[in-house]
């Protein structure tokens, strides 16, 4: 049997849906364009839905046999005759006997398979041995992770990348029971080694960068600082300016006098073009050629500087532990300072060329922080070494505290390795078993299938529907063979071809009488005796009320027999749309006992704004259908999906069924675009549920909707039965209405229930 149908990403479905738990008997009730045709369609295909899934008892697959109307249109082609339905035909009782006597043993193989499989992978009420198996990891992760919390603390370094990760320490604990072959010592031991070989003293210490003066020595020694810097001595007033000894205060006042080429910017005289030439001769290339050569040893001082500075701070972010980083920050501080210094006397003499300026030495400086530097570097060379030697040290000691958390495991490991192997074994052994018994229930079902094709006919099956068509008054046509025996065809009383003018009511009745043979036969000489699941699909469309009872006995039937224990037939579905159908099918004398028999489930399909739903009832949903077309038109529940057509169905139900009430009638109550909504409604009244494709359901927008409803409650405002409006709708009782609507919705539901 299918235990569950997952159902995602096909049609209206847009988040999963589940039938889970089903039973024998499954109802599932559902207005149209809900999603109904989707539930059968992934039962009859499922591997064509690729996000959906059947979940079957024991893993047993059977064949599925779905009526629906994708059945309809596969099988009642007008251009070629109807398939034909092979039974065991009469007079061939020795190949019968035969394949009595090999369903017993498909059975038993069927069910040790179902067996073996719960075996292995379990069920609701007890576990697999898979799932043993795969038990048995977390509960030694668990107890291996409990040493790692016991000894974290002394041996950190030894269970280093595995600390914070259950599953990583139980690993490589398993791979260390292995390999390691190291000496077992105490607790107490390990602890006093681990003081010394994981202390953190012992690990590899940086060395220092060096520290070099070269460049900033050359540079703090350049010759241009000790040069005076100044203009052309040929120009004129080369004399004046040098005995007053202002050439920087001319150089400056010469920016002025570019802005005011007239006027002296010394003595605010008047001037001539022969006093602009005059200065600017005076500071002439060679000048501004040394200029320009101060700047960039300004800036390449500047550079060196950062660098060594730089230098200097990284040594101290390194954390040597050799390194006085007192004495050395001390050091490094009235270096900085000195650097400082000199970068300021390197800008006064930029602003005062012809001054001699000299810098002071960083040399004196630097040379006790590259003192520190190598004392530190030497240290660091000769710790090194002697981490080098205590490495293996190391290594030794880590080996040494994972025997000792091997031997704290050895009862726990002992039982995981015992029971691994065990049920290792046992597995193996199930899997072997349900290797062989399938190929067993394959050669069973092959001798089946020879002896079927030595003894099948359609003949009986022609028979079987002829003889019930006449008893159920369908007189005007009948079933005859084609092709030899292989196929049907359906024929007037004249033998002239009927397949092409049948009315919708007949071509449904003959395909439902076909599909309801199909279920006790096959559509090949062989499978005729494969357990099967059957599903059916609103199969009372457009048939007369007298022919819904008929099939709905017809079906009845099959629900019983699938009730049986040595029935094919192990599973049932029926969809419907219908409230009568639903109400007739699912009538069971023994129910008035409990909600819902053991054996039976019961659904409802909802659209809602998002999608469909499906919900499973804790009792026959029916009793209820007609208020829950209403729920749909609460304000809460409005969904622009179906909206149209729940309206409708309302309408059919209380006016035209129960209330006796004319269409034009109504109608003749609006004027304008209301009338012509009215009438919208009450024309699919006429003509909307009575085709084969009933899943049709209309969308046309939140504003069309609020003309739809506003329409609808009008027409029972104006027909004066808002009280049962109100009523149904949930509205408030200080607005309802006192009509004699109440006694109509009261005799309304009471028919339904």
């Amino acid at each position: 049997m299918i235990d569950e149908v997952f159902i995602n990403n096909v049609a209206t479905y847009h988040s999963p849906a589940s039938l889970s738990d089903l039973r024998r008997i499954n109802y599932i009730f559902g207005a149209n364009g809900t999603g109904k045709a989707s539930i059968s369609r992934v039962i009859a295909q499922v591997q064509a839905n690729g996000h959906c899934h059947l979940v079957w008892q024991g893993g047993i697959e059977l064949d599925c046999m779905v009526y629906n109307r994708d059945f309809v249109e596969r099988n009642f082609n007008q251009n070629s005759p109807l398939q034909g339905v092979f039974t065991l035909g009469e007079n061939q009782v020795d190949a019968e006997q035969k394949i009595n006597e090999l369903k017993p043993r498909i059975a038993k193989a069927v069910g040790d398979i179902s067996s073996l499989n719960v075996q292995l992978d379990g069920s609701d009420d007890q576990f697999g041995k898979r799932k043993e198996l795969e038990d048995l990891e977390p509960v030694l992760r668990d107890k291996c992770f409990e040493q790692k919390r016991l000894h974290d603390t002394y041996f950190q370094v030894a269970f280093s990348g595995v600390r914070n990760s259950a599953e990583n320490f139980k690993a490589k604990v398993l791979a260390e029971q292995l390999s390691n072959t190291a000496e077992l010592f105490t607790l107490e031991e390990l602890k006093e080694k681990a003081k010394t070989i994981f202390s953190n003293g012992i690990e590899r210490a940086t060395p220092l960068g060096s520290l070099s003066a070269v460049d900033l020595t050359a540079l703090e020694g350049n010759s241009l600082l000790q040069k005076v810097i100044m203009g052309n001595q040929d120009v004129d007033i080369a004399a004046l300016i040098n005995r007053l000894g202002n050439s920087d205060w001319v150089k400056q006042g010469r920016h002025y006098h570019e802005q005011s080429p007239d006027v002296c910017p010394f003595c605010q005289q008047s001037t001539d073009g022969r006093f602009a030439n005059s200065l600017a001769a005076f500071f002439s290339e060679a000048y501004d050629n040394d200029i320009q050569s101060l700047k960039q040893l300004q800036a390449n001082y500047q550079r060196v500087s950062d660098q060594l500075t730089l230098s200097i701070q990284r040594n101290v972010e390194i954390n040597n532990p050799f390194l006085n980083t007192e004495l050395f920050n001390a050091e490094a501080q009235a270096l900085v300072e000195r650097l400082k210094l000199n970068q300021s006397k390197i800008v006064s003499k930029l602003n005062e060329p012809s001054r001699r300026i000299e810098l002071e030495s960083s040399q004196q400086l630097i040379a006790p922080l590259q003192v520190l530097v190598v004392a530190a570097n030497e240290a660091t060379t000769s710790h090194n070494q002697t981490v080098a030697n205590i490495a293996a040290e190391k290594q030794s000691l880590t080996s040494q505290v994972w025997r000792y958390v091997l031997h704290e495991l050895t009862n726990d490991l002992q039982q995981y390795q015992q029971a691994k192997i065990r049920l290792t074994r046992t597995i193996q052994g199930m899997e072997q078993s349900l290797r062989e018994k399938k190929a067993q229930l394959v050669v069973l079902q092959n001798q089946v299938k020879e002896l079927e094709k030595q003894t099948t006919s359609i003949q009986p099956t022609i028979s079987a529907i002829n003889e019930l068509l006449q008893k159920f008054g369908f007189h005007s046509f009948s079933i005859g063979e084609a092709d030899e025996g292989r196929h049907y065809r359906i024929l007037r009383a004249n033998g002239e071809d009927a397949s092409r003018s049948l009315s919708e009511g007949e071509k449904t009745f003959i395909t439902f009488l076909y599909f309801y043979y199909l279920i006790k036969g096959a559509q090949s000489p062989s499978g005729l005796t494969t357990n099967r699941v059957v599903v059916f699909d609103d199969p009372i469309s457009s048939l007369d009320s007298d022919v819904l009872y008929i099939v709905s006995s017809l079906i009845k039937g099959v629900m019983e027999e699938a009730r049986g224990q040595g029935s094919q037939i192990k599973q049932v579905f029926i969809l419907t749309h219908n409230v009568y159908f639903h109400k007739e099918i699912s009538f069971h004398k023994d129910r008035s006992k409990s909600d819902v028999m053991s054996d039976e489930s019961f659904w409802m399909v909802k659209k809602r704004h998002d999608g469909s739903v499906v919900v499973r009832c804790d009792k026959n949903p029916i009793r209820s259908a007609y208020e829950l077309l209403w729920e749909d038109v609460r304000p809460q529940n409005i969904s622009s999906i179906g909206l149209q057509n729940t309206l409708r169905r309302i309408l059919e139900n209380y006016f035209t069924m129960w209330g006796g009430m004319k269409k034009d009638d109504i109608c003749n109550f609006f004027e304008r675009r209301d009338k012509l909504i009215c009438s919208s409604l009450f024309s699919w009244v006429n003509d909307g549920s009575h085709s084969i494709h009933d899943d049709l359901y209309i969308n046309h927008g939140e504003q069309t909707n609020e003309a739809y409803l506003r329409v609808f409650r009008d027409i029972f405002d104006k027909a004066n039965q808002l009280g049962h409006y109100n009523m149904m709708a949930g509205v408030s009782a200080e607005t309802t209405v006192d009509t004699p609507a109440t006694n109509l919705a009261v005799a309304a539901v009471t028919e339904i229930i």
